[in-house]
């Protein structure tokens, strides 16, 4: 069993927000979504237990984390606004680690 330590800059911190940008796949570590988080940030981010907060203001919980080609994915389940028994998958990118 692998063990996941908190660093000490995260004492106090209840959770970490990922940003999306409107029309964009990419994921953020600021509201203003200029700064993409790398790699290395998203899959702390997610196994930290991370949100993601929506374009449209809501906030969705990431599902999945994976890696192709050393870029890192999460994946989140977005409610289908057109039937209401219906979700769609999608997904936010990181920037590859430097």
């Amino acid at each position: 069993m692998d063990k996941i330590y908190y660093d000490a800059n995260e004492k106090n911190v209840a959770t970490v927000v990922i940003y999306k940008k409107a029309a964009q796949s990419k994921a953020y570590a600021d509201a203003s979504c200029t700064v993409q988080l790398s790699t290395d940030e998203l899959k702390n981010a997610f196994i930290k237990g991370a949100v993601i907060k929506l374009d449209d203001g809501s906030f969705v919980k990431p599902i999945k984390y994976a890696e192709a080609e050393s870029v890192g994915s999460v994946y989140y389940i977005k409610p289908n606004a057109g039937t209401a028994t219906s979700a769609d998958i999608d997904s936010l990118v990181a920037a590859a680690n430097p």
